[in-house]
Protein backbone atom coordinates (compact mmCIF):
# COMPACT_ATOMS: atom_id res chain seq x y z
CA UNK A 1 0.00 0.00 0.00
CA UNK A 2 1.58 3.28 -1.11
CA UNK A 3 0.99 6.37 0.99
CA UNK A 4 2.23 9.92 0.42
CA UNK A 5 3.97 11.10 3.60
CA UNK A 6 5.64 14.49 3.98
CA UNK A 7 7.79 15.94 6.74
CA UNK A 8 8.22 19.58 7.67
CA UNK A 9 11.93 20.21 8.11
CA UNK A 10 13.56 22.90 10.15
CA UNK A 11 15.64 24.32 7.30
CA UNK A 12 14.15 26.48 4.58
CA UNK A 13 10.41 26.10 4.88
CA UNK A 14 10.04 26.91 8.58
CA UNK A 15 12.14 30.03 8.10
CA UNK A 16 9.61 31.62 5.75
CA UNK A 17 7.18 34.06 7.32
CA UNK A 18 4.20 33.16 5.16
CA UNK A 19 3.73 31.14 1.99
CA UNK A 20 1.00 29.75 -0.20
CA UNK A 21 0.36 26.16 -1.22
CA UNK A 22 -0.98 26.20 -4.76
CA UNK A 23 -3.40 23.57 -6.02
CA UNK A 24 -1.09 22.61 -8.88
CA UNK A 25 1.79 21.95 -6.47
CA UNK A 26 -0.09 20.15 -3.72
CA UNK A 27 -2.01 18.00 -6.22
CA UNK A 28 1.14 17.31 -8.27
CA UNK A 29 -0.33 19.05 -11.35
CA UNK A 30 -3.23 16.59 -11.46
CA UNK A 31 -6.88 17.47 -11.97
CA UNK A 32 -8.35 15.34 -9.20
CA UNK A 33 -11.57 15.63 -7.24
CA UNK A 34 -9.65 15.45 -3.94
CA UNK A 35 -6.40 14.19 -2.44
CA UNK A 36 -5.02 13.38 1.00
CA UNK A 37 -1.61 13.30 2.67
CA UNK A 38 -0.32 12.10 6.02
CA UNK A 39 2.02 14.74 7.44
CA UNK A 40 4.44 14.44 10.34
CA UNK A 41 5.33 17.80 11.90
CA UNK A 42 8.21 17.60 14.37
CA UNK A 43 9.02 21.31 14.09
CA UNK A 44 6.68 24.33 13.83
CA UNK A 45 5.02 25.01 10.49
CA UNK A 46 5.08 28.67 9.52
CA UNK A 47 2.06 30.76 8.54
CA UNK A 48 0.68 29.49 5.26
CA UNK A 49 -2.44 29.68 3.11
CA UNK A 50 -4.07 27.48 0.47
CA UNK A 51 -5.91 27.92 -2.80
CA UNK A 52 -8.14 25.00 -1.79
CA UNK A 53 -10.16 23.79 1.19
CA UNK A 54 -8.14 21.77 3.68
CA UNK A 55 -9.69 19.49 6.28
CA UNK A 56 -7.28 18.38 8.99
CA UNK A 57 -7.70 15.39 11.32
CA UNK A 58 -5.09 15.01 14.06
CA UNK A 59 -3.92 11.39 14.16
CA UNK A 60 -1.38 11.61 17.00
CA UNK A 61 0.41 14.11 19.22
CA UNK A 62 -0.57 17.75 19.74
CA UNK A 63 0.35 21.28 18.66
CA UNK A 64 -0.78 24.88 19.03
CA UNK A 65 -2.93 25.75 16.02
CA UNK A 66 -2.83 29.44 15.20
CA UNK A 67 -4.83 31.62 12.81
CA UNK A 68 -5.84 35.27 12.56
CA UNK A 69 -8.86 34.87 14.82
CA UNK A 70 -6.95 33.12 17.63
CA UNK A 71 -5.17 29.95 18.65
CA UNK A 72 -5.90 26.73 20.50
CA UNK A 73 -4.17 23.50 21.41
CA UNK A 74 -5.18 20.61 19.14
CA UNK A 75 -4.75 16.93 19.89
CA UNK A 76 -5.76 13.46 18.79
CA UNK A 77 -9.16 13.55 17.10
CA UNK A 78 -9.28 17.31 16.52
CA UNK A 79 -10.77 18.31 13.18
CA UNK A 80 -10.01 21.64 11.47
CA UNK A 81 -11.65 23.07 8.37
CA UNK A 82 -9.51 25.69 6.62
CA UNK A 83 -11.36 27.49 3.84
CA UNK A 84 -9.65 28.68 0.64
CA UNK A 85 -7.54 31.79 1.23
CA UNK A 86 -7.43 31.52 5.04
CA UNK A 87 -4.01 31.25 6.69
CA UNK A 88 -2.97 29.16 9.68
CA UNK A 89 0.12 27.70 11.37
CA UNK A 90 1.25 25.08 13.89
CA UNK A 91 3.48 26.00 16.84
CA UNK A 92 5.11 23.91 19.57
CA UNK A 93 4.28 20.49 18.07
CA UNK A 94 5.00 17.36 20.04
CA UNK A 95 7.53 14.95 18.52
CA UNK A 96 4.73 12.62 17.44
CA UNK A 97 2.41 15.26 15.98
CA UNK A 98 0.87 13.67 12.89
CA UNK A 99 -2.11 14.85 10.86
CA UNK A 100 -4.19 13.78 7.89
CA UNK A 101 -4.70 16.60 5.39
CA UNK A 102 -7.64 16.28 3.01
CA UNK A 103 -7.39 18.65 0.04
CA UNK A 104 -10.55 19.69 -1.79
CA UNK A 105 -9.91 21.90 -4.84
CA UNK A 106 -12.05 24.95 -5.48
CA UNK A 107 -13.26 23.24 -8.67
CA UNK A 108 -14.75 20.44 -6.56
CA UNK A 109 -16.30 22.86 -4.06
CA UNK A 110 -18.01 24.78 -6.85
CA UNK A 111 -18.70 21.68 -8.94
CA UNK A 112 -19.39 18.20 -7.57
CA UNK A 113 -20.04 19.28 -3.98
CA UNK A 114 -22.08 22.32 -4.97
CA UNK A 115 -24.38 20.05 -6.96
CA UNK A 116 -24.94 18.01 -3.79
CA UNK A 117 -25.78 20.98 -1.57
CA UNK A 118 -29.30 19.63 -1.02
CA UNK A 119 -27.94 16.52 0.69
CA UNK A 120 -28.43 17.05 4.45
CA UNK A 121 -25.11 15.52 5.49
CA UNK A 122 -23.09 17.59 3.02
CA UNK A 123 -24.93 20.87 3.54
CA UNK A 124 -22.19 22.30 5.75
CA UNK A 125 -19.56 21.86 3.05
CA UNK A 126 -21.59 22.50 -0.10
CA UNK A 127 -23.17 25.74 1.11
CA UNK A 128 -20.04 27.08 2.84
CA UNK A 129 -21.62 27.88 6.21
CA UNK A 130 -19.89 30.50 8.35
CA UNK A 131 -20.17 31.61 11.98
CA UNK A 132 -19.66 35.34 11.45
CA UNK A 133 -20.86 37.47 8.56
CA UNK A 134 -18.08 38.34 6.17
CA UNK A 135 -15.35 36.55 8.10
CA UNK A 136 -13.97 33.31 6.65
CA UNK A 137 -14.31 30.95 9.58
CA UNK A 138 -12.27 27.90 10.50
CA UNK A 139 -14.20 25.22 12.29
CA UNK A 140 -12.68 23.24 15.14
CA UNK A 141 -14.18 20.09 16.59
CA UNK A 142 -13.18 16.95 18.42
CA UNK A 143 -13.55 13.37 17.28
CA UNK A 144 -14.10 10.66 19.82
CA UNK A 145 -13.65 6.91 19.80
CA UNK A 146 -17.20 5.91 18.88
CA UNK A 147 -20.18 7.07 16.86
CA UNK A 148 -22.12 8.81 19.64
CA UNK A 149 -22.90 12.40 18.67
CA UNK A 150 -22.22 15.12 21.20
CA UNK A 151 -22.37 18.91 21.08
CA UNK A 152 -19.59 20.96 22.66
CA UNK A 153 -19.82 24.30 20.88
CA UNK A 154 -21.86 26.40 18.49
CA UNK A 155 -20.18 24.73 15.52
CA UNK A 156 -21.40 21.29 16.62
CA UNK A 157 -19.43 18.11 17.04
CA UNK A 158 -19.74 14.42 16.28
CA UNK A 159 -17.91 11.64 18.03
CA UNK A 160 -16.64 9.36 15.31
CA UNK A 161 -13.46 7.36 15.13
CA UNK A 162 -10.70 8.01 12.60
CA UNK A 163 -10.47 4.26 12.08
CA UNK A 164 -13.94 4.26 10.51
CA UNK A 165 -12.78 6.30 7.49
CA UNK A 166 -8.96 6.36 7.52
CA UNK A 167 -8.80 3.67 4.84
CA UNK A 168 -10.46 6.11 2.45
CA UNK A 169 -7.91 8.81 3.28
CA UNK A 170 -5.24 6.23 2.47
CA UNK A 171 -6.89 5.60 -0.91
CA UNK A 172 -7.04 9.33 -1.61
CA UNK A 173 -3.35 9.63 -0.71
CA UNK A 174 -2.23 7.12 -3.33
CA UNK A 175 -0.44 8.80 -6.24
CA UNK A 176 -2.33 8.98 -9.52
CA UNK A 177 -0.55 8.98 -12.86
CA UNK A 178 -3.31 10.93 -14.53
CA UNK A 179 -6.20 13.25 -13.86
CA UNK A 180 -8.85 11.57 -11.77
CA UNK A 181 -12.32 13.00 -11.32
CA UNK A 182 -13.81 9.50 -11.32
CA UNK A 183 -16.85 8.43 -9.36
CA UNK A 184 -14.59 6.11 -7.37
CA UNK A 185 -12.49 8.99 -6.09
CA UNK A 186 -15.57 11.13 -5.52
CA UNK A 187 -17.09 8.26 -3.56
CA UNK A 188 -14.02 8.02 -1.35
CA UNK A 189 -14.25 11.74 -0.65
CA UNK A 190 -17.96 11.48 0.14
CA UNK A 191 -17.38 8.67 2.64
CA UNK A 192 -14.92 10.88 4.53
CA UNK A 193 -17.23 13.90 4.40
CA UNK A 194 -20.12 11.72 5.52
CA UNK A 195 -18.14 10.91 8.66
CA UNK A 196 -17.00 14.51 9.25
CA UNK A 197 -19.91 16.68 8.07
CA UNK A 198 -22.03 16.30 11.25
CA UNK A 199 -19.13 17.84 13.16
CA UNK A 200 -19.73 21.17 11.41
CA UNK A 201 -23.45 20.96 10.74
CA UNK A 202 -26.01 22.44 13.08
CA UNK A 203 -28.58 19.77 13.91
CA UNK A 204 -31.89 21.07 15.19
CA UNK A 205 -33.41 19.42 18.30
CA UNK A 206 -35.12 16.16 17.36
CA UNK A 207 -33.30 15.85 14.04
CA UNK A 208 -30.73 13.21 13.16
CA UNK A 209 -29.25 15.23 10.29
CA UNK A 210 -29.31 18.89 9.32
CA UNK A 211 -31.76 19.91 6.64
CA UNK A 212 -31.71 22.93 4.36
CA UNK A 213 -34.81 24.67 3.02
CA UNK A 214 -35.23 24.32 -0.78
CA UNK A 215 -35.40 28.10 -1.19
CA UNK A 216 -32.06 28.51 0.59
CA UNK A 217 -30.52 25.81 -1.60
CA UNK A 218 -31.81 27.51 -4.75
CA UNK A 219 -30.66 30.95 -3.60
CA UNK A 220 -27.14 29.79 -2.70
CA UNK A 221 -26.87 28.11 -6.10
CA UNK A 222 -27.72 31.40 -7.78
CA UNK A 223 -25.27 33.39 -5.64
CA UNK A 224 -22.47 30.86 -6.06
CA UNK A 225 -22.88 30.59 -9.82
CA UNK A 226 -22.98 34.34 -10.51
CA UNK A 227 -21.09 36.31 -7.83
CA UNK A 228 -20.32 38.99 -10.42
CA UNK A 229 -24.03 39.81 -10.77
CA UNK A 230 -25.27 42.85 -8.89
CA UNK A 231 -27.66 40.91 -6.70
CA UNK A 232 -30.34 42.73 -4.72
CA UNK A 233 -32.49 40.99 -2.15
CA UNK A 234 -35.85 41.54 -3.93
CA UNK A 235 -34.47 40.06 -7.17
CA UNK A 236 -33.03 37.03 -5.39
CA UNK A 237 -36.26 36.43 -3.49
CA UNK A 238 -38.25 36.72 -6.70
CA UNK A 239 -36.00 34.11 -8.34
CA UNK A 240 -36.80 31.57 -5.61
CA UNK A 241 -40.49 32.59 -5.43
CA UNK A 242 -40.70 33.80 -1.83
CA UNK A 243 -40.77 37.20 -0.14
CA UNK A 244 -37.57 39.05 0.78
CA UNK A 245 -38.36 38.98 4.48
CA UNK A 246 -39.04 35.24 4.48
CA UNK A 247 -35.84 34.55 2.55
CA UNK A 248 -33.86 36.52 5.13
CA UNK A 249 -35.48 34.58 7.96
CA UNK A 250 -34.70 31.27 6.24
CA UNK A 251 -31.04 32.21 5.67
CA UNK A 252 -30.66 33.34 9.28
CA UNK A 253 -32.26 30.13 10.53
CA UNK A 254 -30.42 27.76 8.19
CA UNK A 255 -27.01 29.42 7.76
CA UNK A 256 -26.82 32.03 10.51
CA UNK A 257 -26.37 34.92 8.06
CA UNK A 258 -28.35 36.99 5.58
CA UNK A 259 -28.34 36.26 1.82
CA UNK A 260 -26.16 39.30 1.08
CA UNK A 261 -23.69 38.36 3.81
CA UNK A 262 -23.52 34.90 2.24
CA UNK A 263 -22.75 36.53 -1.11
CA UNK A 264 -20.05 38.67 0.46
CA UNK A 265 -18.50 35.58 2.03
CA UNK A 266 -18.41 33.90 -1.38
CA UNK A 267 -16.87 36.98 -3.00
CA UNK A 268 -14.21 37.20 -0.29
CA UNK A 269 -13.14 33.59 -0.88
CA UNK A 270 -13.11 34.10 -4.62
CA UNK A 271 -11.05 37.27 -4.19
CA UNK A 272 -8.49 35.44 -2.07
CA UNK A 273 -8.24 32.66 -4.64
CA UNK A 274 -7.72 35.12 -7.49
CA UNK A 275 -5.03 36.93 -5.51
CA UNK A 276 -3.20 33.70 -4.74
CA UNK A 277 -3.55 32.12 -8.14
CA UNK A 278 -2.57 34.79 -10.64
CA UNK A 279 -1.27 38.25 -11.50
CA UNK A 280 -4.56 40.00 -12.23
CA UNK A 281 -4.74 43.70 -11.42
CA UNK A 282 -6.87 44.76 -8.46
CA UNK A 283 -9.43 46.19 -10.87
CA UNK A 284 -9.62 42.85 -12.68
CA UNK A 285 -9.87 40.91 -9.40
CA UNK A 286 -12.62 43.23 -8.20
CA UNK A 287 -14.65 42.81 -11.39
CA UNK A 288 -14.16 39.03 -11.54
CA UNK A 289 -15.25 38.55 -7.93
CA UNK A 290 -18.32 40.76 -8.35
CA UNK A 291 -17.39 43.80 -6.23
CA UNK A 292 -18.91 47.15 -7.18
CA UNK A 293 -15.45 48.75 -7.14
CA UNK A 294 -11.92 47.94 -5.98
CA UNK A 295 -12.02 50.38 -3.05
CA UNK A 296 -15.05 48.63 -1.56
CA UNK A 297 -13.37 45.27 -2.16
CA UNK A 298 -10.31 46.49 -0.27
CA UNK A 299 -12.37 47.64 2.72
CA UNK A 300 -14.30 44.36 3.00
CA UNK A 301 -11.20 42.24 2.38
CA UNK A 302 -9.26 44.07 5.08
CA UNK A 303 -12.11 43.53 7.54
CA UNK A 304 -12.15 39.79 6.80
CA UNK A 305 -8.46 38.95 6.39
CA UNK A 306 -6.77 41.65 8.46
CA UNK A 307 -4.85 43.17 5.53
CA UNK A 308 -5.48 44.78 2.17
CA UNK A 309 -5.65 42.65 -1.00
CA UNK A 310 -2.35 44.18 -2.17
CA UNK A 311 -0.64 43.36 1.12
CA UNK A 312 -2.16 39.88 1.12
CA UNK A 313 -0.64 39.17 -2.28
CA UNK A 314 2.74 40.58 -1.17
CA UNK A 315 2.88 38.65 2.10
CA UNK A 316 1.67 35.30 0.83
CA UNK A 317 4.51 34.80 -1.61
CA UNK A 318 4.18 31.43 -3.32
CA UNK A 319 6.93 29.18 -2.00
CA UNK A 320 6.04 26.33 -4.31
CA UNK A 321 6.28 26.05 -8.10
CA UNK A 322 3.05 26.11 -10.07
Amino acid sequence: MTMLTSRISGNGRAARAVHVYSERFILHRRDVVAAAELWHHDTPQADHAHEFMEIVVVKSGSALHRMRTGSCRVGVGTVLVIRPGEWHAYDNPSADFEIWNLYIPYKTLSGELASLRSHPVLAAFASARITAAGVPATGTAQLGANNDRKRHSSTGTSSVGLASFEQYLVELSKPSRRDDRSLTRLGQLLVVLDALAPTFTYVKPGQRFATTHPAVIAATELLDSAPEHGWALPELADKVHISSSYLCRLFTRELGISPLHYLERHRLELTAQLLLGGDMSMTQVSASAGWSDSNYMTRRFRAAYGMSPTRYREVFQRANPV
